[in-house]
């Protein structure tokens, strides 16, 4: 099991090649970029959201990434996860217009459990 410390620096050293690979990345790689980040979650959860966001709203919207079906998923996962250990970082504007447009590309594409939480967000923040 990696130590938080180990994966701070692992993101540190990494964070411009894992937003590139987030701005042109195809669903396949999106996916497994998206379950890194996760992993990575405990070293800086504001970081990672970005990074998350940035993935999501980039290479995976130009790519399609929305309509699979694993993607809503761990999507849905990912923020129930953040909204319970994490809520706080979304006090920020940015970051919650960041979340809402990470939604909105899954509502656009027709997944109720994105429809579902995106109602329950003001709610749940």
């Amino acid at each position: 099991m990696a130590s938080v410390e180990s994966k701070r620096a692992f993101l540190r050293d990494l964070t411009p090649i894992i937003r590139r690979l987030g701005a042109v990345g195809i669903p396949h790689t999106i996916y497994y970029l998206i379950d890194l980040l996760d992993f990575l979650r405990p070293a800086d959860p504001e970081a990672v959201f970005d990074l998350i966001s940035h993935a999501l709203l980039k290479g995976g919207a130009r790519h399609g990434y929305q309509f699979e079906s694993l993607a809503i998923d761990r999507f849905v996962t990912i923020v129930a996860v953040y909204l319970a250990d994490h809520r706080g970082i979304f006090t920020s504007p940015d970051r919650r217009e960041k979340l809402i447009a990470c939604l909105d590309i899954f509502v656009d594409a027709g997944w109720p459990a994105a429809r579902r939480l995106l109602y329950r967000l003001p709610e749940l923040l």
